[in-house]
């Protein structure tokens, strides 16, 4: 039987271990074009690269499933990893300090567990299947706002929302207009774990990959949180689609822009 508190620990010394590219490579000057906004750096590839070996020797059988180097189309088995090497890659390019290493593994068709690590401010979140969520080992609960006029709000405009720029512009003008403000970082894992912690009340995001939010999900929910898709549905293991995550009350305010 596999212990899972082992399997956190081990992931959370691998991570903190890969996240040493963030500092010592050059993000900046070392980077290629996906697509529109959509850069890859060599961190991107030497994470992975490193993350992978180590993963797949943790649980036998295991295989991965992740953004870079031809793993984004793998198939999800009794026993998957889902890693994003970099999220907010366009952050790191640009010098600002917002990216993460997410990791979930995936139990046939359910997050078992999931961790995600802030290496600027050394904030390592995580979350084991009904063992609650943690920062850095502490326990975490999501914001007990009731009403949008009190909360604080992260908008995400990645590129699932390129060619939206109006539907995009309108939502973000309601939420502005009808909350105590709203916030964008440009990281979606780092945002969900935001909005699991209290410091977002929700966030909202359209157009990701289950590497961006398979870990924020487990870890929003394990801190008594709710997430949803764009379709106002709980959010499963489905490779693309936006999400809504925080405190139930708020989500339910934000269903508005499901469709």
């Amino acid at each position: 039987m596999i212990n899972y508190e082992d399997i956190l620990s081990e992931s959370e010394r691998l991570i903190k271990k890969a996240s040493k590219f963030f500092f010592d490579l050059d993000p900046q000057n070392n980077f290629e074009m996906k697509g529109r906004n959509d850069f890859v750096t060599e961190v991107d590839f030497k994470v992975q690269e490193v993350l992978e070996g180590e993963l797949l020797k943790l649980i036998e059988g295991s295989n991965l499933l992740a953004e870079e180097k031809d793993k984004s189309s793998a198939e999800i088995r009794d026993y998957t990893w889902v890693l994003d090497p970099v999220d907010g890659t366009t952050n790191l390019v640009h010098g600002f300090q917002h990216s993460v290493i997410s990791l979930a593994l995936i139990e046939k068709s359910e997050v078992v567990l999931g961790a995600i690590y802030d290496p600027f401010r050394d904030e390592f979140f995580s979350a084991i299947k009904d063992e609650g969520a943690k920062l850095n080992g502490q326990g975490i609960r999501v914001s007990e706002k009731e009403e949008l006029a009190n909360s604080l709000i992260g908008v995400g405009t990645g590129g699932g929302r390129l060619g939206r720029v109006d539907e995009t512009f309108e939502m973000m003008r309601y939420i502005y207009e009808n909350s105590n403000g709203i916030r964008r970082i440009g990281s979606a894992a780092l945002e969900m774990c935001y909005s699991a912690c209290g410091r977002y009340d929700a966030f909202i995001e359209d157009g990701l990959n289950l590497w961006d939010y398979a870990a924020g999900t487990l870890i929003v929910r394990e801190a008594g949180g709710q997430v949803i898709n764009m379709h106002g549905e709980e959010v499963g293991t489905e490779r693309r689609g936006g999400i809504i995550s925080g405190s139930k009350k708020i989500v339910d305010e934000l269903k508005r822009f499901t469709y």
